[in-house]
């Protein structure tokens, strides 16, 4: 009998503190979902807000590059420059690096803007010669002496056959090709002509830093390349091995 008044006790007592934590804490209930922003009591300001980082403020919007104006800051300093062709009256290279032609002298043409005629058809004379090699035989690379003929002719001052509008480099092809002699060449956009590398085996740098193959028309060098100088009839024309940057041939160092 006295064990269950005992427990009776003990229950009653353990009831009375329960009711009195639960006043001490105010009667608040536990907050059963810790991450939910709770609601702001009557009549208190709402100073900082934590925003949902999935949550888009309105206010902001979306870049969208259709949308946006143009830069009004000018460029135009940093386009490319085109050089107008020259036509030999005013001074500067025109777009493809040519110095001015000099006065007299025929004007260069670009391959792409001629048409040839082959109803049309004239007559020019060339030759090919690297005599200047044999007062330099000792800058010769060594094994190609027996390349350069006794007198230095590679192909004796012939008259041959071309058509309108064909160039000097598409008279070369014709006699190097029908005469089983070697030639080698190649394009350079900058120049808008094709570059001659080397005949009969003989190529640039082969008889020292300053040696290549130059073309000559009626005397003189043309300063721009071998497939834009458009033959006329009876023109003279001469491709001449220089070890001197054409120095040794009376021009300098341009087309061919």
């Amino acid at each position: 009998m006295m064990k269950k008044q005992m427990k009776r006790l003990a229950g009653c007592f353990l009831a009375l503190v329960l009711i009195l934590g639960l006043t001490a804490c105010g009667g608040q209930k536990l907050d059963q979902n810790p991450g939910q922003a709770k609601a702001p009591a009557p009549g208190v300001e709402v100073t900082q807000q934590t925003k949902d980082p999935a949550q888009k403020d309105p206010a902001q919007k979306d870049f969208d590059v259709d949308t946006t104006k143009d830069s009004e800051q000018d460029f135009s300093k940093y386009e490319e420059q085109q050089v107008p062709v020259s036509d030999g009256s005013q001074s500067g290279k025109d777009k493809f690096a040519t110095d001015p032609v000099p006065e007299g002298q025929q004007m260069p043409v670009e391959p792409e803007d001629v048409e040839v005629d082959k109803q049309q058809a004239f007559t020019c004379y060339v030759t090919i010669s690297c005599a200047t090699i044999l007062n330099n035989m000792d800058r010769l690379e060594e094994g190609k002496e027996i390349l350069v003929p006794s007198d230095g002719v590679l192909f004796a001052r012939q008259p041959v056959t071309f058509y309108a509008g064909e160039s000097v480099f598409d008279v070369l092809k014709r006699i190097t090709t029908d005469n089983r002699i070697h030639m080698e060449s190649r394009f350079t956009p900058a120049y808008n002509s094709a570059y001659i590398c080397g005949i009969g085996n003989l190529y640039e740098f082969d008889c020292g830093p300053e040696s290549g193959w130059m073309y000559c028309v009626n005397g003189w060098y043309p300063n721009y390349g071998v497939s834009r100088y458009v033959l006329q009839d009876q023109d003279e024309v001469q491709f001449n091995y220089t070890c001197d940057l054409g120095r040794d041939l009376g021009g300098s160092w341009q087309g061919a």
